[in-house]
């Protein structure tokens, strides 16, 4: 199962590498009427400032969700398909949870509430489609690592074993 998770993490940076160049580029209506990068917007959720610090944030998160995927799935291995649709609805679950109960609690505002659906309003087209897209990916991503792992693990076995 340990094995899993990590795939899972590599399987979240991988497409959290996507997920993040997607969130640089797309830009979203603040409240003030400003447009600004999701990554920006990344970044003032941990109380930091600018693309990068986003970027980061983002990248942590991708992993950690990435990782909950390698547990989930740590059982059986989906066929690629299955898993791509798998990693869609995945990607959504972590959209609603992301944007009504982590985000506005990391913006000290009382998750589920209409508060915090009105702070995650003008972000919620822009952060469904980033999610939707990781989602996908990370679905893609796992069974590929998986099997080209447990190959290599195999061929390694096979070697120790001569």
């Amino acid at each position: 199962m340990e094995r899993r998770i990590g795939i899972g993490a590599l399987a979240g940076l991988i497409a959290g590498v996507v997920f993040t160049v997607v969130a640089l580029f797309l830009k979203t209506t603040m409240p003030d009427g400003e447009q600004t990068s999701m990554l920006v917007v990344a970044a003032e959720t941990v109380h930091a400032h600018g693309w990068l610090a986003g970027w980061i944030a983002s990248l942590v998160y991708t992993v950690v969700i990435g990782a909950i995927f390698g547990w989930l799935a740590a059982t059986k291995t989906p066929s690629e398909s299955q898993s791509m649709v798998f990693g869609a609805l995945y990607g959504v679950a972590w959209w609603i949870v992301s944007g009504l109960i982590v985000i506005p609690a990391l913006l000290e505002r009382v998750p589920l509430s209409s508060q915090a659906v009105d702070a995650m309003r003008p972000l919620a087209l822009a952060s469904l489609v980033e999610h939707l897209l990781y989602g996908v990916i990370l679905g893609l991503v796992f069974p590929l690592l998986v099997t080209y792992l447990d190959r290599r693990h195999g061929a390694q076995a096979h070697h120790h074993a001569a």
